[in-house]
């Protein structure tokens, strides 16, 4: 199973357990300097609730830490239960903790929540994943026997599909290049993403390799009249990173004019013609290594958190964290998500409007009153201060 494919995961820094979710912040969730790395993948099938969980201690060993388990029954509960029995460990290592816990499907929905404590600065970092009794994934993906945890395949590399029984998946390919996020002022989310008519349509039985072809979005279904089921796209070997010269061009369209939009573009693989546009643009060469640098390492950071059925840039949250960066603030909610940026005093709130392709896919709040904020902060770019 995926790690933030059909999942909700959130870290903060905490001093103490005993506080609502609502009242917490989950800012270092999409740190990628984060000391601790934790992933919560579920999948829910006809009588059983599972989650795969991964807990990663780069800095020091898994030792310095320590480790809680609980259940809350709603977002605004200030202390849960600790949960009494222990997850299945799938693989150990002096920095890496891997297991599965298992439930029955709930009649409603509760909080997993795990905590992790830096024993020596008594620092806590706090995760949850929703055990929803009409969570739509039904099934998993593997390579060399490993779930895969990324919300991506590789092009032309074997995988393996599973399910709780050996009933073959029906797959919904959609070769559409899906429309990036309006901006936050625009009055509309973003043009319509065609999901209703798919391109082709092919056939895996769990535990047979298969492999995609071409790049877009798959669906992976045990029933096509169900809304049950499992999304990942397809994509080059180097995603969440981007190498050619023409890839390069779409993630600019936030930061350049319509002309340098179509110059960039027209420049195809063309590299000197795509440098011009920018040192145009950034009037330096040292500026213009910088910005561009710094530009896609953010869109590579929002390619690795946001990705769903479309490249992660191109999401809401993905849009924002590439323009405006680490949130100062994250604060989460039954079915919404808020980012607070200080310098700016700017608040982002985005809602939860989930479908079988993305169950955490979120639409941001959009509003004019972004306007100014946001064409200041596209003119940081383009003098590259970042």
């Amino acid at each position: 199973m995926r790690a933030r494919i059909l999942v909700l995961t959130f870290v903060l820094p905490f001093a103490g357990l005993a506080q609502a979710i609502t009242g917490l912040n989950f800012r270092e969730w999409y740190n990628p300097d984060a000391e601790v790395l934790v992933t919560l993948t579920a999948a829910r099938f006809s009588s059983e609730y599972e989650v795969d969980f991964s807990i990663q201690t780069p800095a020091q060993p898994r030792s310095k830490y320590t480790i809680t388990w609980e259940r809350r029954d709603s977002y605004t509960q200030r202390e849960g239960t600790a949960l009494t029995q222990s997850p299945a460990t799938n693989h150990e290592t002096e920095k890496t903790l891997q297991g599965t816990w298992r439930f029955p499907v709930p009649a409603t929905p509760w909080l997993l929540v795990l905590k992790v404590t830096n024993t020596e600065s008594k620092t806590s970092w706090v995760y949850f994943e929703r055990i929803d009794p009409q969570f739509p994934t039904n099934g998993w993906v593997q390579k060399n026997q490993q779930k895969v945890i990324e919300k991506y395949l590789i092009l032309n590399q074997a995988y393996q599909a599973y399910a709780a029984d050996a009933s073959p998946f029906y797959v919904s390919a959609y070769y559409v290049d899906f429309p990036p996020a309006n901006p936050p002022f625009s009055p509309e989310a973003a043009p319509a993403d065609r999901f209703m008519f798919y391109d082709s349509t092919f056939r895996v039985v769990p535990g047979q390799p298969f492999t995609l072809k071409k790049p877009g979005a798959y669906l992976f279904q045990r029933d096509t009249n169900a809304a049950e089921g499992f999304a990942y796209i397809g994509t080059r070997d180097v995603f969440p990173k981007f190498s050619s010269i023409a890839d390069l061009a779409q993630p600019l369209l936030y930061i350049t004019t319509p002309d340098e939009f179509k110059a960039l573009v027209a420049a195809g693989t063309d590299k000197a013609k795509f440098d011009k546009v920018i040192l145009d643009i950034t009037n330096d060469k040292e500026r213009a290594k910088n910005f561009m640098r710094s530009y896609f390492r953010r869109v590579e950071l929002a390619n690795q958190y946001f990705t769903s059925y479309k490249h992660g840039w191109k999401t809401d949250r993905g849009m924002i964290y590439t323009i405006f960066g680490l949130p100062d603030e994250v604060s989460v909610n039954d079915g919404t998500e808020t980012w607070f940026y200080k310098n700016s005093r700017t608040r982002f709130t985005f809602v939860r409007r989930g479908s079988v392709y993305d169950p955490e896919h979120y639409v941001l709040l959009r509003d004019k009153r972004f306007t100014e904020v946001w064409f200041s902060t596209i003119d940081l770019w383009r003098k590259s201060r970042f």
